[in-house]
């Protein structure tokens, strides 16, 4: 099925192709997305659910930990920076990544709603590419809000981002050497060391999170290697709670081991489902590149010594942006039980 209505005025054209709308406003230059359209991906459980007060009387569920929403065939008449309007709904505050065309994701709180048929609205700036382009949608540490429909400012001179002040490259570690007693928090405060280095924001570059991580593992078991220590394997549990660190850090603007609730990174691990004998954790803020996050953590004794430490079997790493494009870095390291 598809319909066409044309209204004079500037006012609308709206198509409507298998039940989904997509709405071209001629006079403010936008272009709606609905989250339930055919032509988007939904993965990891994310599913379609009705929805009374949302635009199309559906929404997209589901989203977060293994579920993912991609917005597909996002069209831009020129790249840069491109607001975005992304209408929502949720009963608690909730953190989702936004990634554009496989880049490094955004983390971004979406505000609760009054329930879960209320739709509130979150404005964001990314920057996209001409022509088509990809937003998926997910958060690997727990669950995202529920999407109802995705709105993109087309037409008049991109917004700008903020402007980026020199950025200083920031690092932590937190190392202790045995679990507390309990198997929750270690006892041992963490220490923390800095190397203030200038740095720009990155764009929305080719590489994406998994990427990134790679090319972190592959440099500590470089260092590993050189010190006579034996390769770190990646470990899944180990992975969601240094992506969940990072996430968390970008979304709400704090910069610690430990979250502002208290939450250190010994009962992160274990509450990902790691048990852990020893185990440390490194931290970075500002680099944009793999290379100078190692470069900046081996350049610091403190850090240096929890990537060379020959004890450790297993590593997880997690990097995500915040709103202005800073990238935050975790690092964690363990020996299993």
């Amino acid at each position: 099925m598809r319909k066409h209505l044309l209204l004079v005025g500037g006012v609308a054209l709206v198509t409507v192709v298998a039940g989904i709308a997509v709405a071209a406003s001629a006079s403010a230059g936008t272009t709606t997305y609905e989250a339930e359209a055919g032509t988007n991906a939904l993965t990891g459980g994310a599913h379609v659910a009705d929805c009374k007060r949302c635009s199309g009387g559906h929404r997209v569920t589901g989203v977060g930990l293994l579920g993912q929403l991609t917005f597909t065939g996002l069209v831009a008449e020129r790249a840069g920076p491109t607001k975005l309007q992304l209408a929502y709904a949720g009963t608690e505050d909730r953190t989702a990544l936004l990634s554009v065309n496989g880049g490094v994701p955004t983390a971004f709180v979406f505000p609760a709603t009054r329930g879960e048929g209320r739709i509130g609205v979150l404005r964001v700036t990314l920057t996209l590419r001409s022509g088509d382009n990809a937003l998926a949608i997910g958060n690997p540490a727990g669950a995202a809000p529920d999407i109802d429909k995705l709105v993109v400012t087309t037409d008049g001179t991109p917004p700008t981002l903020p402007p980026t002040a020199t950025v200083p490259v920031d690092s932590g570690t937190a190392a202790p050497t045995n679990p507390p007693a309990s198997g929750g928090a270690p006892t041992s405060p963490p220490a923390s060391a800095g190397a203030p280095t200038s740095a720009g924001p990155p764009g929305n570059g080719p590489a994406g999170t998994p990427e990134l991580e790679a090319q972190v593992v592959a440099l500590v078991n470089t260092a590993r290697a050189k010190a006579g220590c034996k390769r770190v394997v990646v470990d899944g549990k180990l992975a969601a709670a240094a992506r969940g660190h990072s996430t968390d850090m970008a979304a709400r603007n704090y910069y610690d081991h430990s979250t502002p609730e208290g939450v250190d990174f010994g009962t992160r691990i274990v509450n990902a489902g790691y048990s852990w004998a020893s185990a440390a954790e490194n931290i970075a803020k500002g680099p944009p590149t793999a290379q100078e996050v190692m470069k900046t953590w081996l350049g610091s004794k403190a850090h240096r010594a929890a990537i060379v430490n020959c004890g450790y079997r297993n590593i997880g790493v997690g990097v995500a942006a915040d709103s202005a494009g800073v990238l935050l870095w975790t690092q964690d390291f363990a020996k299993p039980n």
